[in-house]
């Protein structure tokens, strides 16, 4: 997830201004968009935010630890992609960014996802976290470090990251909302956030790149206000370690 990977270009020039930086796809647009199928938005945000713990847990300390040999294994969270459901997903984004970015950013966006597939191009920037396709808690826990760097201007590791997967997937996995969810709809929650991340690290990779430490702070006020906002989390509460997220003593 490091800031020198390549990432789709068109996305990075759509927002690399820091124009669209208040305004990136979130947590409601994707509820919104996966509504029909069957997630709400409050639904999501209940899976998100056990994931880092209750609010009520002591600090420093899980309200969910990683997944014990009891618990579900991946199976519970992966899908087989089709190609129909990538299409669905592509199309609503474009459409998204139509309004976010005008007409013409929309036709940008749906034209770059045709020459570079999204998927593949954030594969190959998780890659090296252990994190990859075809598992939701996978793109949830990339979606969810992506802006813990970005609020707090951190890094993470292999182990960290694979930490978050597993704090997520346990989390997932037992979650009866999400269990309800068939194969096409945990796609489609997964592409979602593909997309989602594949646009914030766009602009923050862009930013730090040029230095520009006034972005790079609306980036981070943005990332922390829209998980605030959603969840109730504040990202700069929270501490990255080998254990996954903990709250900050």
């Amino acid at each position: 997830m490091r800031p020198r990977l390549a990432v789709l270009t068109c996305l990075a020039v759509l927002v690399a201004g820091g124009a669209q930086a208040q305004g990136f796809p979130d947590l409601g647009y994707m509820g919104t968009t996966i509504g029909a199928g069957g997630l709400q938005t409050s639904a999501m945000n209940n899976v998100i935010s056990m994931s880092v713990g209750s609010r009520t847990a002591p600090p420093g300390e899980m309200a969910y630890a990683a997944p014990s040999a009891r618990s579900p294994g991946a199976s519970a969270t992966t899908y087989r992609p089709d190609p129909q459901v990538t299409r669905r997903v592509r199309k609503q984004f474009a459409d998204w960014m139509s309004k976010q970015a005008g007409p013409e950013g929309g036709r940008q966006v749906a034209a770059a996802m045709e020459r570079t597939d999204p998927v593949q191009s954030w594969a190959q920037l998780v890659s090296s976290d252990g994190l990859r396709p075809g598992d939701a808690s996978d793109a949830l826990a990339a979606y969810w470090v992506m802006n813990w760097i970005i609020a707090n201007g951190g890094d993470n590791n292999r182990p960290q990251t694979q930490a978050v997967r597993n704090q997520v997937r346990s989390i997932m996995a037992t979650n009866p909302v999400y269990a309800r969810l068939d194969e096409a709809q945990r796609q489609e929650f997964a592409e979602i956030l593909i997309l989602n991340f594949l646009i914030q690290h766009a602009a923050y990779s862009d930013a730090m790149k040029r230095g520009d430490q006034d972005v790079l702070r609306k980036l981070s006020d943005a990332a922390v206000a829209r998980f605030r906002n959603e969840i109730g989390v504040d990202l700069r509460q929270i501490a990255l370690t080998d254990n996954g997220f903990v709250r900050r003593r």
